[in-house]
């Protein structure tokens, strides 16, 4: 595999975290209708505002008060379509149903969306990142566990095309967070794991191998919106070789993560 065709994958994949929420309203269009008939949900709060449209630009026409029942017909990104017991439509932003709406048996039946302090309470993440490994192109997945505010642990595989071998890494680190409610937060990364290496030779026989490495690193993560950030890391690496001197890499890396 080339290292063009490994970024064309690696966008493949970031465009397809960028379009996960979207694709969530149409799982939630689909849940609405999919029923004997649509979901209600009566208002709690003492009213919603109604616009012309799925977007902040168009006018409210109108406000649903405390106690009306309302019919959930589709969602639009943030934005939700309702219709009332006398057959008028129009657009509710999905955070003021969250909060100001209930079902039948009181239930809450539209999830607010994802805020910053989400991010910062957040018990996990996913993320893939593009970069660069000693001059060749890497890609690398990651899921992380925040077991405090500022300590998480994080398993990560990472795989290196460059012009004379291939290699797969597979780390486990400590990330430590001091600052976790910055919008744009620093971390410090330290851990260790084994690189496969594969050298690409065609005119005489090669040994792979397989080697321990240990890593300190420095990374950021910067909060987008609703589940989604930005994380950029540099990394020294460590590899342990039986020969006379160890191998120093430095590797830096840019990806989008998704938390939950």
């Amino acid at each position: 595999m080339a290292p063009s065709s490994l970024a064309r994958k690696g966008l493949l994949v970031m465009c397809s975290l960028l379009w996960s929420l979207p694709l969530q309203a149409g799982v939630l269009d689909w849940l609405w209708s999919s029923g004997d008939s649509p979901a209600q949900v009566v208002v709690t709060s003492p009213f919603l505002k109604w616009y012309t449209g799925p977007a902040g630009g168009y006018p409210v026409f109108h406000a649903s008060e405390k106690g009306e029942w309302l019919t959930l017909l589709k969602q639009k990104t943030r934005w939700i379509k309702v219709r009332d017991s006398r057959g008028r439509e129009g657009w509710v932003l999905q955070d003021d149903l969250a909060t100001g709406s209930l079902t039948a048996d009181g239930q809450v039946a539209v999830a607010a969306r994802p805020q910053r302090d989400d991010f910062i309470k957040r018990a996990g993440e996913a993320v893939i990142m593009m970069g660069d490994f000693e001059g060749a192109a890497s890609i690398s997945v990651a899921a992380g566990w925040q077991f405090t505010r500022n300590l998480a642990l994080e398993v990560q595989g990472s795989q290196v095309l460059g012009s004379r071998s291939e290699i797969r890494l597979a780390n486990l680190s400590i990330q430590h967070q001091p600052f976790p409610g910055w919008r744009l937060a620093p971390y410090l990364t330290m851990g260790g794991g084994v690189a496969w290496i594969s050298p690409k030779a065609t005119l005489a026989q090669t040994e792979r191998r397989q080697n321990p490495t240990a890593h300190i690193g420095l990374g950021l993560r910067y909060y987008l919106a609703d589940q989604y950030f930005l994380r950029a890391e540099i990394r020294d690496y460590k590899v342990f070789t039986d020969r006379k001197t160890n191998e120093e890499v430095t590797e830096w890396k840019l990806g989008l993560g998704i938390f939950f």
